[in-house]
């Protein structure tokens, strides 16, 4: 590999093309399919992990049908392509300690709904 090259990975989807890689990365490649009414059918979530500045970044994360086709190669580049940094979550405490009881409550409320559902539609009550 090349000194100013980075290796990664570009997709190629409808000829457009993304490059997503940095020297010192973790990059993962995600297809879901998922039947909850709640969430997106198909998905596709391209991201990755810039070890060196320890920031989670995504590259492409959009909706896709039956039918589209997607080319993945091995590549290296020193262009990469534009990627939006995510945001690093909280931990689950500091959440729930900011939240007002009334906020624990709906959040209790909402999971609770969330899991009748499911558990409704898998016919176990």
């Amino acid at each position: 590999m090349s000194k100013d090259k980075v290796m990664g990975f570009e997709l190629i989807h409808q000829g457009k093309k993304v490059f997503g890689g940095f020297k010192n990365a973790s990059i993962t490649l995600i297809f879901s399919k998922n039947t909850e009414a709640h969430e997106k059918d198909l998905e596709i979530l391209f991201s990755g992990q810039n070890l060196e500045s320890d920031e989670s970044v995504e590259w492409l994360n959009k909706d896709i049908k039956v039918g589209d086709e997607f080319v993945i190669k091995v590549k290296e580049t020193d262009n990469i392509s534009p990627y939006r940094v995510k945001e690093k979550p909280l931990p689950y405490a500091e959440v729930l300690a900011k939240m007002t009881e009334k906020e624990k409550l709906a959040m209790k409320l909402k999971q609770f709904n969330y899991l009748e559902k499911k558990l409704r539609s898998k016919g176990l009550i």
